[in-house]
């Protein structure tokens, strides 16, 4: 009975690390290959000699991506957004998770159950973008952020958070005369720091990632972000002449330009995570146990 435990295990074993190399070869092989695309020459690309290595090794890509001052203005407010969203997003959270937990409250569960309905259920597309219309947001930095600031799963997560911590805690803070906003941050926080740098991190990841705001409630070039600079650079099927006359390259195929787009778009993120990873992975497990 031991023996076959342990072959069943080993098979386990086996076709469980299979399975993973596959699964991150099928993510590791085509990154190698945008980076090697991104490096190689306009000849090379055009024969279809570029696979893991860069062929005809060149930087012309990155060289017009960097001397472009479009993309820095692209930067600039994907930085803002990131910055601005997560923040407010964080706040309002832990403040609308809070007061949920929080005993006193009138009609509570009525506030739980709207919030769980509209976070499946909502008005529509046409419906917000005429609200975003009617304020006057549209067309402006704001129209980025104030209408994604409120997510509903973490403020669920939140509370069920709060509620989990000792209760004489906070007692012990409001009989000491701390008001609401002084316990919330000097005694709710400190004990939620992992959770809300992991749910910080997921939010920043997010927002950098979005392009679908842009989309909907930014007309002008100057409000454009990174990830939807990138889409308009992708789906734009006159790219060559496009950004041969933005440019003036008239050897720059338009893969390598793409390529390094990309690059260029991730590479902040690729940077940050391995100093971030162990935040990730608690906030993981934490939002699958707590939410």
């Amino acid at each position: 009975m031991i023996v076959y435990k342990s072959k069943s295990r080993l098979v386990f074993q086996i076709f469980n690390y299979s399975f993973l190399i596959f699964f991150s070869l099928l993510i590791i092989v085509p990154f190698i290959n945008i980076i090697a695309v991104s490096f190689s020459g306009f000849d090379a690309i055009i024969a279809g000699k570029v696979k893991l290595w860069p062929v005809d090794f060149t930087t012309s890509g990155y060289m017009n991506i960097f001397t472009n001052s479009t993309m820095w203005r692209a930067v600039l407010v994907t930085i803002y957004v990131t910055i601005t969203n997560t923040f407010l997003t964080i706040i309002i959270a832990l403040m609308a998770g809070y007061a949920l937990s929080h005993k006193s409250m009138k009609f509570k569960k009525f506030f739980i159950y709207f919030f769980m309905v509209i976070m499946y259920f909502n008005g529509g597309m046409i419906p917000f973008y005429l609200v975003v219309n009617k304020l006057g947001l549209y067309n402006t930095a704001y129209a980025l952020v104030l209408p994604f600031v409120i997510n509903v799963f973490y403020i669920i997560v939140f509370r069920n958070s709060i509620m989990q911590l000792p209760q004489d805690l906070i007692d012990a803070a409001e009989i000491d005369g701390a008001g609401v906003f002084l316990t919330l941050f000097n005694v709710v926080v400190p004990l939620l720091t992992p959770m809300i740098a992991a749910f910080t991190i997921f939010s920043a990841v997010g927002n950098w990632n979005s392009w679908y705001n842009v989309l909907l409630f930014a007309r002008d070039r100057e409000l454009w972000t990174l990830q939807y600079k990138l889409r308009e650079i992708l789906v734009n099927l006159e790219i060559i002449s496009d950004y041969q006359s933005v440019f003036a390259v008239r050897t720059l195929h338009p893969e390598n330009l793409k390529m390094a787009a990309i690059i260029f778009c991730i590479l902040p993120i690729m940077l940050l995570y391995p100093l971030l990873q162990r935040f990730f992975i608690h906030g993981v497990i934490v939002g699958a146990v707590k939410g």
